[in-house]
Protein backbone atom coordinates (compact mmCIF):
# COMPACT_ATOMS: atom_id res chain seq x y z
CA UNK A 1 0.00 0.00 0.00
CA UNK A 2 1.35 3.43 -0.92
CA UNK A 3 2.42 5.45 2.08
CA UNK A 4 0.27 8.48 1.25
CA UNK A 5 -2.86 6.37 0.77
CA UNK A 6 -2.20 4.49 3.99
CA UNK A 7 -1.75 7.67 6.00
CA UNK A 8 -4.94 9.20 4.63
CA UNK A 9 -6.86 5.99 5.32
CA UNK A 10 -5.47 5.69 8.85
CA UNK A 11 -6.37 9.29 9.70
CA UNK A 12 -9.87 8.72 8.31
CA UNK A 13 -10.30 5.53 10.32
CA UNK A 14 -9.06 7.27 13.45
CA UNK A 15 -11.80 9.85 13.00
CA UNK A 16 -14.30 7.07 12.30
CA UNK A 17 -13.26 5.34 15.54
CA UNK A 18 -14.08 8.48 17.55
CA UNK A 19 -17.48 8.69 15.83
CA UNK A 20 -18.19 5.03 16.57
CA UNK A 21 -17.42 5.70 20.23
CA UNK A 22 -19.82 8.65 20.16
CA UNK A 23 -22.58 6.43 18.75
CA UNK A 24 -22.14 3.76 21.42
CA UNK A 25 -22.57 6.41 24.13
CA UNK A 26 -26.29 6.44 23.35
CA UNK A 27 -26.79 2.71 23.67
CA UNK A 28 -28.84 3.22 26.86
CA UNK A 29 -30.45 6.44 25.76
CA UNK A 30 -29.70 10.12 26.34
CA UNK A 31 -27.56 10.76 29.39
CA UNK A 32 -26.90 14.50 29.22
CA UNK A 33 -29.62 16.33 31.21
CA UNK A 34 -29.35 19.46 29.06
CA UNK A 35 -30.05 17.68 25.76
CA UNK A 36 -33.75 17.54 26.62
CA UNK A 37 -34.33 21.26 27.10
CA UNK A 38 -32.23 22.08 24.02
CA UNK A 39 -34.58 19.89 21.99
CA UNK A 40 -37.60 21.40 23.72
CA UNK A 41 -36.39 24.90 22.86
CA UNK A 42 -35.97 23.90 19.22
CA UNK A 43 -39.48 22.44 19.27
CA UNK A 44 -40.93 25.63 20.73
CA UNK A 45 -39.21 27.83 18.13
CA UNK A 46 -40.25 25.63 15.19
CA UNK A 47 -43.85 25.21 16.35
CA UNK A 48 -44.41 28.83 17.42
CA UNK A 49 -42.33 30.45 14.69
CA UNK A 50 -40.79 32.78 17.28
CA UNK A 51 -37.58 32.94 19.29
CA UNK A 52 -38.50 33.40 22.96
CA UNK A 53 -36.99 36.29 24.88
CA UNK A 54 -38.69 35.34 28.14
CA UNK A 55 -39.02 32.06 30.00
CA UNK A 56 -41.80 29.80 28.71
CA UNK A 57 -41.00 26.51 30.47
CA UNK A 58 -41.24 27.17 34.22
CA UNK A 59 -43.86 28.47 36.63
CA UNK A 60 -41.29 30.09 38.94
CA UNK A 61 -39.54 32.31 36.36
CA UNK A 62 -42.35 32.69 33.82
CA UNK A 63 -41.87 35.94 31.92
CA UNK A 64 -38.32 36.48 33.18
CA UNK A 65 -35.76 37.50 30.52
CA UNK A 66 -34.15 34.56 28.74
CA UNK A 67 -31.18 35.02 26.40
CA UNK A 68 -31.68 32.19 23.89
CA UNK A 69 -28.09 32.33 22.70
CA UNK A 70 -28.13 28.76 21.34
CA UNK A 71 -31.36 29.01 19.37
CA UNK A 72 -29.94 28.21 15.93
CA UNK A 73 -28.24 24.96 16.97
CA UNK A 74 -31.36 23.97 18.92
CA UNK A 75 -33.55 24.48 15.86
CA UNK A 76 -31.26 22.33 13.72
CA UNK A 77 -31.22 19.54 16.30
CA UNK A 78 -35.01 19.56 16.47
CA UNK A 79 -35.32 19.61 12.68
CA UNK A 80 -33.00 16.61 12.66
CA UNK A 81 -35.42 14.89 15.02
CA UNK A 82 -38.39 15.71 12.78
CA UNK A 83 -36.51 14.40 9.77
CA UNK A 84 -35.24 11.14 11.21
CA UNK A 85 -36.19 10.56 14.84
CA UNK A 86 -33.31 9.85 17.17
CA UNK A 87 -30.98 8.89 14.33
CA UNK A 88 -31.77 12.17 12.62
CA UNK A 89 -30.47 14.04 15.67
CA UNK A 90 -27.54 11.67 16.05
CA UNK A 91 -26.60 12.06 12.39
CA UNK A 92 -26.39 15.82 12.85
CA UNK A 93 -24.15 15.34 15.89
CA UNK A 94 -21.92 12.93 13.96
CA UNK A 95 -21.68 15.36 11.04
CA UNK A 96 -20.58 18.18 13.36
CA UNK A 97 -18.12 15.89 15.15
CA UNK A 98 -16.71 14.66 11.82
CA UNK A 99 -16.23 18.24 10.59
CA UNK A 100 -14.53 19.08 13.90
CA UNK A 101 -12.10 16.16 13.62
CA UNK A 102 -11.38 16.67 9.92
CA UNK A 103 -10.59 20.36 10.49
CA UNK A 104 -8.50 19.40 13.50
CA UNK A 105 -6.55 16.90 11.41
CA UNK A 106 -5.89 19.59 8.80
CA UNK A 107 -4.54 21.81 11.58
CA UNK A 108 -2.42 19.03 13.10
CA UNK A 109 -0.96 17.79 9.84
CA UNK A 110 -0.08 21.18 8.38
CA UNK A 111 3.60 21.99 8.61
CA UNK A 112 4.99 18.49 8.01
CA UNK A 113 4.87 17.11 11.58
CA UNK A 114 5.78 13.54 12.51
CA UNK A 115 2.94 11.43 11.12
CA UNK A 116 2.86 8.98 14.08
CA UNK A 117 2.67 11.92 16.51
CA UNK A 118 -0.03 13.66 14.46
CA UNK A 119 -2.27 10.60 14.18
CA UNK A 120 -1.68 9.73 17.84
CA UNK A 121 -2.65 13.28 18.83
CA UNK A 122 -5.80 13.01 16.73
CA UNK A 123 -6.65 9.71 18.42
CA UNK A 124 -5.92 10.84 21.98
CA UNK A 125 -7.68 14.18 21.72
CA UNK A 126 -10.60 12.68 19.81
CA UNK A 127 -11.12 9.98 22.44
CA UNK A 128 -10.76 12.45 25.32
CA UNK A 129 -13.32 14.74 23.68
CA UNK A 130 -15.80 11.88 24.12
CA UNK A 131 -17.66 13.48 27.11
CA UNK A 132 -18.19 16.65 25.07
CA UNK A 133 -19.62 14.93 21.97
CA UNK A 134 -23.19 15.17 23.22
CA UNK A 135 -26.38 16.40 21.57
CA UNK A 136 -25.65 19.94 22.65
CA UNK A 137 -24.62 23.17 20.89
CA UNK A 138 -21.16 23.02 22.48
CA UNK A 139 -20.09 20.73 19.60
CA UNK A 140 -20.57 23.68 17.24
CA UNK A 141 -18.39 25.78 19.53
CA UNK A 142 -15.52 23.25 19.47
CA UNK A 143 -15.75 23.04 15.68
CA UNK A 144 -15.58 26.82 15.20
CA UNK A 145 -12.77 27.10 17.74
CA UNK A 146 -10.66 24.76 15.59
CA UNK A 147 -11.63 26.60 12.40
CA UNK A 148 -10.53 29.93 13.89
CA UNK A 149 -7.21 28.39 14.94
CA UNK A 150 -6.70 26.95 11.46
CA UNK A 151 -7.50 30.21 9.65
CA UNK A 152 -5.13 32.14 11.93
CA UNK A 153 -2.45 29.51 11.32
CA UNK A 154 -2.88 29.92 7.57
CA UNK A 155 -2.64 33.69 7.98
CA UNK A 156 0.66 33.30 9.80
CA UNK A 157 1.85 31.29 6.78
CA UNK A 158 0.68 34.12 4.48
CA UNK A 159 -2.36 32.24 3.22
CA UNK A 160 -5.15 34.74 3.65
CA UNK A 161 -8.75 33.63 4.20
CA UNK A 162 -9.51 35.84 7.20
CA UNK A 163 -12.79 37.18 5.84
CA UNK A 164 -14.47 33.80 6.35
CA UNK A 165 -14.27 34.44 10.10
CA UNK A 166 -16.92 37.18 9.99
CA UNK A 167 -19.88 34.99 8.90
CA UNK A 168 -18.57 32.22 11.15
CA UNK A 169 -18.71 34.67 14.06
CA UNK A 170 -22.39 35.28 13.33
CA UNK A 171 -22.98 31.53 13.21
CA UNK A 172 -21.12 31.05 16.49
CA UNK A 173 -22.99 33.86 18.26
CA UNK A 174 -26.33 32.27 17.35
CA UNK A 175 -25.24 28.77 18.33
CA UNK A 176 -23.34 28.96 21.63
CA UNK A 177 -22.42 31.44 24.34
CA UNK A 178 -18.69 30.80 23.95
CA UNK A 179 -18.62 32.83 20.71
CA UNK A 180 -16.31 35.36 22.43
CA UNK A 181 -13.48 32.82 22.09
CA UNK A 182 -13.25 33.58 18.37
CA UNK A 183 -12.46 37.30 18.78
CA UNK A 184 -10.32 36.42 21.81
CA UNK A 185 -8.11 34.20 19.64
CA UNK A 186 -7.81 37.01 17.12
CA UNK A 187 -6.82 39.54 19.79
CA UNK A 188 -4.19 37.15 21.15
CA UNK A 189 -2.85 36.53 17.64
CA UNK A 190 -2.77 40.30 17.01
CA UNK A 191 -0.82 41.00 20.23
CA UNK A 192 1.70 38.30 19.40
CA UNK A 193 2.01 39.85 15.94
CA UNK A 194 3.23 43.05 17.56
CA UNK A 195 6.19 41.28 19.17
CA UNK A 196 9.47 40.28 17.59
CA UNK A 197 11.77 38.15 19.72
CA UNK A 198 15.49 37.46 19.35
CA UNK A 199 17.29 34.14 19.42
CA UNK A 200 15.87 32.79 22.70
CA UNK A 201 13.65 29.79 23.32
CA UNK A 202 10.46 31.78 22.63
CA UNK A 203 9.96 33.13 19.15
CA UNK A 204 7.47 35.56 17.70
CA UNK A 205 7.39 37.08 14.25
CA UNK A 206 6.13 40.63 13.92
CA UNK A 207 3.39 40.96 11.33
CA UNK A 208 3.72 43.61 8.65
CA UNK A 209 1.64 46.80 9.24
CA UNK A 210 -0.68 45.95 6.36
CA UNK A 211 -1.38 42.48 7.74
CA UNK A 212 -1.99 43.84 11.22
CA UNK A 213 -4.36 46.39 9.76
CA UNK A 214 -6.35 43.71 7.94
CA UNK A 215 -6.45 41.55 11.07
CA UNK A 216 -7.85 44.51 13.03
CA UNK A 217 -10.44 45.17 10.33
CA UNK A 218 -11.62 41.54 10.32
CA UNK A 219 -11.74 41.53 14.13
CA UNK A 220 -14.12 44.51 14.00
CA UNK A 221 -16.17 42.69 11.36
CA UNK A 222 -16.37 39.61 13.60
CA UNK A 223 -17.62 41.66 16.55
CA UNK A 224 -20.17 43.37 14.32
CA UNK A 225 -21.26 39.99 12.94
CA UNK A 226 -21.73 38.67 16.49
CA UNK A 227 -24.32 41.38 17.06
CA UNK A 228 -26.45 39.83 14.30
CA UNK A 229 -28.54 37.76 16.69
CA UNK A 230 -32.03 38.03 18.20
CA UNK A 231 -30.66 39.84 21.27
CA UNK A 232 -28.36 42.31 19.50
CA UNK A 233 -25.47 43.89 21.39
CA UNK A 234 -26.85 42.57 24.67
CA UNK A 235 -25.42 39.16 23.80
CA UNK A 236 -21.85 40.52 23.84
CA UNK A 237 -22.03 40.94 27.62
CA UNK A 238 -23.97 37.75 28.34
CA UNK A 239 -21.00 35.31 28.66
CA UNK A 240 -19.20 37.58 31.12
CA UNK A 241 -22.29 38.21 33.25
CA UNK A 242 -22.87 34.45 33.43
CA UNK A 243 -19.28 33.55 34.29
CA UNK A 244 -19.17 36.30 36.88
CA UNK A 245 -22.12 34.98 38.89
CA UNK A 246 -20.86 32.92 41.88
CA UNK A 247 -24.09 30.92 42.06
CA UNK A 248 -23.27 29.34 38.70
CA UNK A 249 -19.56 28.89 39.22
CA UNK A 250 -20.05 27.39 42.69
CA UNK A 251 -22.96 25.06 41.93
CA UNK A 252 -23.16 23.98 38.28
CA UNK A 253 -21.07 20.90 37.55
CA UNK A 254 -19.48 22.11 34.31
CA UNK A 255 -18.50 25.42 35.91
CA UNK A 256 -16.68 23.73 38.80
CA UNK A 257 -12.97 23.00 38.81
CA UNK A 258 -12.08 19.46 37.67
CA UNK A 259 -12.27 16.79 40.35
CA UNK A 260 -8.92 15.03 40.14
CA UNK A 261 -10.28 12.04 42.06
CA UNK A 262 -12.24 11.40 38.87
CA UNK A 263 -10.28 9.11 36.48
CA UNK A 264 -11.09 11.25 33.44
CA UNK A 265 -9.88 14.45 35.09
CA UNK A 266 -6.77 12.64 36.32
CA UNK A 267 -6.10 11.53 32.72
CA UNK A 268 -6.47 15.13 31.54
CA UNK A 269 -4.00 16.24 34.21
CA UNK A 270 -1.48 13.63 33.05
CA UNK A 271 -1.91 14.73 29.42
CA UNK A 272 -1.50 18.39 30.37
CA UNK A 273 1.68 17.69 32.36
CA UNK A 274 3.11 15.60 29.51
CA UNK A 275 2.47 18.53 27.16
CA UNK A 276 4.20 20.84 29.62
CA UNK A 277 7.26 18.56 29.61
CA UNK A 278 7.32 18.60 25.81
CA UNK A 279 7.50 22.40 25.86
CA UNK A 280 10.36 22.25 28.36
CA UNK A 281 12.48 19.67 26.56
CA UNK A 282 11.72 20.41 22.92
CA UNK A 283 14.70 21.44 20.83
CA UNK A 284 12.44 23.60 18.67
CA UNK A 285 11.79 27.26 19.29
CA UNK A 286 8.34 27.78 20.76
CA UNK A 287 6.02 30.25 19.13
CA UNK A 288 4.70 32.82 21.59
CA UNK A 289 1.14 32.34 20.33
CA UNK A 290 1.28 28.58 20.98
CA UNK A 291 2.73 29.07 24.46
CA UNK A 292 0.02 31.57 25.42
CA UNK A 293 -2.69 29.28 24.06
CA UNK A 294 -1.35 26.46 26.22
CA UNK A 295 -1.16 28.61 29.36
CA UNK A 296 -4.47 30.44 28.95
CA UNK A 297 -6.66 27.47 28.05
CA UNK A 298 -4.88 25.21 30.52
CA UNK A 299 -5.59 27.74 33.27
CA UNK A 300 -9.21 28.07 32.15
CA UNK A 301 -9.63 24.29 32.20
CA UNK A 302 -8.29 24.04 35.76
CA UNK A 303 -10.72 26.73 36.91
CA UNK A 304 -13.79 25.69 34.91
CA UNK A 305 -14.12 22.07 33.81
CA UNK A 306 -16.10 23.01 30.70
CA UNK A 307 -12.91 24.45 29.14
CA UNK A 308 -11.18 21.07 29.17
CA UNK A 309 -12.35 20.48 25.58
CA UNK A 310 -10.53 23.59 24.32
CA UNK A 311 -7.41 22.81 26.36
CA UNK A 312 -7.33 19.31 24.84
CA UNK A 313 -7.46 20.75 21.32
CA UNK A 314 -4.59 23.12 22.12
CA UNK A 315 -2.49 20.38 23.77
CA UNK A 316 -2.77 18.10 20.75
CA UNK A 317 -1.52 20.94 18.58
CA UNK A 318 1.47 21.44 20.89
CA UNK A 319 2.40 17.76 20.57
CA UNK A 320 2.39 17.93 16.78
CA UNK A 321 4.49 21.06 16.61
CA UNK A 322 7.07 20.38 19.28
CA UNK A 323 7.37 16.62 19.77
CA UNK A 324 9.53 15.19 17.02
CA UNK A 325 10.91 11.82 18.15
CA UNK A 326 13.85 10.41 16.20
CA UNK A 327 13.03 6.79 15.38
CA UNK A 328 16.25 4.83 15.08
CA UNK A 329 14.87 1.73 13.43
CA UNK A 330 12.58 1.33 10.49
CA UNK A 331 10.57 -1.85 10.20
CA UNK A 332 8.97 -3.12 7.06
CA UNK A 333 5.31 -3.13 7.94
CA UNK A 334 3.73 -3.37 4.49
CA UNK A 335 1.80 -6.53 5.35
CA UNK A 336 0.67 -5.08 8.67
CA UNK A 337 -0.48 -1.90 6.94
CA UNK A 338 -2.44 -3.92 4.41
CA UNK A 339 -4.21 -5.86 7.16
CA UNK A 340 -4.79 -2.92 9.51
CA UNK A 341 -7.37 -1.10 7.41
CA UNK A 342 -9.83 -4.00 6.93
CA UNK A 343 -9.28 -5.06 10.55
CA UNK A 344 -10.37 -1.63 11.81
CA UNK A 345 -13.35 -1.57 9.45
CA UNK A 346 -14.43 -4.99 10.75
CA UNK A 347 -13.95 -3.89 14.37
CA UNK A 348 -16.04 -0.74 13.90
CA UNK A 349 -18.76 -2.71 12.15
CA UNK A 350 -18.88 -5.26 14.96
CA UNK A 351 -19.03 -2.55 17.67
CA UNK A 352 -21.88 -0.78 15.87
CA UNK A 353 -23.77 -4.04 15.40
CA UNK A 354 -23.49 -4.83 19.12
CA UNK A 355 -23.78 -1.40 20.73
CA UNK A 356 -25.50 0.96 18.30
CA UNK A 357 -28.70 2.47 19.75
CA UNK A 358 -32.01 1.69 18.04
CA UNK A 359 -34.05 4.04 15.89
CA UNK A 360 -36.52 5.16 18.50
CA UNK A 361 -38.69 8.13 19.42
CA UNK A 362 -36.96 10.47 21.84
CA UNK A 363 -39.35 10.15 24.75
CA UNK A 364 -39.19 9.51 28.49
CA UNK A 365 -38.26 5.86 27.92
CA UNK A 366 -35.11 6.70 25.94
CA UNK A 367 -33.07 7.40 29.07
CA UNK A 368 -31.26 5.51 31.79
CA UNK A 369 -33.80 4.61 34.47
CA UNK A 370 -31.08 4.86 37.12
CA UNK A 371 -30.44 8.51 36.26
CA UNK A 372 -33.84 9.82 35.17
CA UNK A 373 -37.39 9.32 36.54
CA UNK A 374 -38.44 7.01 33.71
CA UNK A 375 -40.85 4.81 35.70
CA UNK A 376 -42.15 7.78 37.66
CA UNK A 377 -43.15 9.57 34.45
CA UNK A 378 -44.90 6.42 33.28
CA UNK A 379 -46.87 6.46 36.53
CA UNK A 380 -47.69 10.16 36.20
CA UNK A 381 -49.04 9.63 32.70
CA UNK A 382 -51.52 7.11 34.11
CA UNK A 383 -52.16 9.05 37.36
CA UNK A 384 -51.56 12.75 36.61
CA UNK A 385 -51.10 15.29 39.37
CA UNK A 386 -52.21 18.90 39.29
CA UNK A 387 -50.58 21.88 40.92
CA UNK A 388 -47.13 23.35 41.35
CA UNK A 389 -44.22 20.91 41.12
CA UNK A 390 -40.80 21.14 42.75
CA UNK A 391 -38.42 19.04 40.68
CA UNK A 392 -34.75 18.12 40.73
CA UNK A 393 -32.51 20.58 38.85
CA UNK A 394 -30.99 17.88 36.65
CA UNK A 395 -34.42 16.52 35.71
CA UNK A 396 -35.91 19.83 34.61
CA UNK A 397 -35.02 19.51 30.93
CA UNK A 398 -36.18 15.88 30.86
CA UNK A 399 -39.57 16.98 32.22
CA UNK A 400 -39.85 19.93 29.84
CA UNK A 401 -39.43 17.66 26.81
CA UNK A 402 -41.46 14.70 28.04
CA UNK A 403 -44.16 16.46 30.05
CA UNK A 404 -44.67 19.79 28.28
CA UNK A 405 -48.15 20.26 29.73
CA UNK A 406 -46.63 20.82 33.19
CA UNK A 407 -44.35 23.73 34.03
CA UNK A 408 -41.17 22.97 35.96
CA UNK A 409 -39.75 24.64 39.06
CA UNK A 410 -36.23 24.76 37.62
CA UNK A 411 -34.10 23.26 34.84
CA UNK A 412 -30.62 23.43 33.36
CA UNK A 413 -31.03 27.01 32.08
CA UNK A 414 -29.52 28.30 35.32
CA UNK A 415 -29.09 31.85 34.00
CA UNK A 416 -32.90 32.24 33.78
CA UNK A 417 -33.28 31.53 37.50
CA UNK A 418 -30.32 33.43 38.95
CA UNK A 419 -32.22 36.42 40.32
CA UNK A 420 -34.08 34.43 42.97
CA UNK A 421 -35.25 30.94 42.09
CA UNK A 422 -31.83 29.30 41.84
CA UNK A 423 -30.84 30.57 45.29
CA UNK A 424 -34.15 29.47 46.80
CA UNK A 425 -33.89 26.03 45.18
CA UNK A 426 -30.48 25.54 46.75
CA UNK A 427 -31.78 26.62 50.15
CA UNK A 428 -34.70 24.19 49.93
CA UNK A 429 -32.77 21.16 48.67
CA UNK A 430 -29.92 21.72 51.12
CA UNK A 431 -32.40 21.83 54.03
CA UNK A 432 -31.37 25.29 55.15
CA UNK A 433 -33.36 26.80 58.06
CA UNK A 434 -35.59 28.73 55.65
CA UNK A 435 -36.45 25.66 53.54
CA UNK A 436 -39.89 25.09 55.08
CA UNK A 437 -40.83 28.76 54.73
CA UNK A 438 -39.75 28.75 51.08
CA UNK A 439 -41.89 25.69 50.33
CA UNK A 440 -44.84 27.61 51.75
CA UNK A 441 -43.90 30.78 49.89
CA UNK A 442 -43.84 28.95 46.56
CA UNK A 443 -46.97 26.96 47.52
CA UNK A 444 -45.46 23.74 46.20
CA UNK A 445 -48.11 21.02 45.77
CA UNK A 446 -45.88 18.05 45.02
CA UNK A 447 -42.22 17.13 44.82
CA UNK A 448 -40.49 14.97 42.21
CA UNK A 449 -36.94 14.29 43.35
CA UNK A 450 -34.34 11.50 43.57
CA UNK A 451 -35.38 8.89 46.12
CA UNK A 452 -32.24 9.46 48.20
CA UNK A 453 -32.42 13.27 48.18
CA UNK A 454 -32.13 14.79 51.68
CA UNK A 455 -35.30 16.81 51.08
CA UNK A 456 -37.26 13.63 50.36
CA UNK A 457 -35.96 11.94 53.50
CA UNK A 458 -36.84 14.98 55.60
CA UNK A 459 -40.36 15.41 54.22
CA UNK A 460 -41.14 11.74 54.74
CA UNK A 461 -40.99 12.56 58.46
CA UNK A 462 -43.33 15.51 58.09
CA UNK A 463 -47.05 14.98 58.84
CA UNK A 464 -47.90 17.44 56.07
CA UNK A 465 -46.49 15.32 53.24
CA UNK A 466 -47.48 11.90 51.93
CA UNK A 467 -45.81 9.49 49.53
CA UNK A 468 -47.53 9.31 46.15
CA UNK A 469 -44.98 7.20 44.29
CA UNK A 470 -41.59 5.66 44.99
CA UNK A 471 -39.04 3.46 43.24
CA UNK A 472 -35.28 3.06 43.55
CA UNK A 473 -34.65 6.21 41.53
CA UNK A 474 -37.54 8.57 42.18
CA UNK A 475 -39.86 9.67 44.94
CA UNK A 476 -43.01 11.76 44.48
CA UNK A 477 -44.40 13.40 47.62
CA UNK A 478 -47.69 15.27 47.75
CA UNK A 479 -48.76 17.88 50.25
CA UNK A 480 -51.60 16.31 52.20
CA UNK A 481 -53.92 19.23 51.66
CA UNK A 482 -53.69 18.42 47.93
CA UNK A 483 -54.62 14.73 48.16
Amino acid sequence: MKERVFRTALAGLTIAGVLVLAVTAFQNGITDPDTWWHLATGRYIVESGTIPHHDVFSWTAAGQPWVTHEWLAEVFFYLGYLAGGFWGVLSLLLLLAALLLVCYWKLLSDGNPSFPVAVLSLLVVGEMLFPFLEIRPQVVSCLLFVVFLYVLHLYSEKKDCLLVLAPLSALWANSHGSFFLGPALMVLFFLCGLVKTGNGKITSRRLEPGRLKKLSFVLVLCLAAAVLNPHGAKLLLYPFVTVGDPQMTDSIQEWLSPDFHNPYCLLFLAYFLATFLILIFTTRRIRLFDLLLFLLFGTAAFIYGRFIAYALLVNGLIWCRYFQPQLQCRLKLDKLKTALIPALVFLYGYVLWVKAPPQTPIDHRFADGDRFPVEALEHLKAHPLQGKMLNDYGWGGYLIWNRPEEKVFIDGRADVYLKKVFHDYRQITRLKPEAAALLEEYRVDYILMPADAPLVQALKLSPRWASFYADETTAILVKKEGI
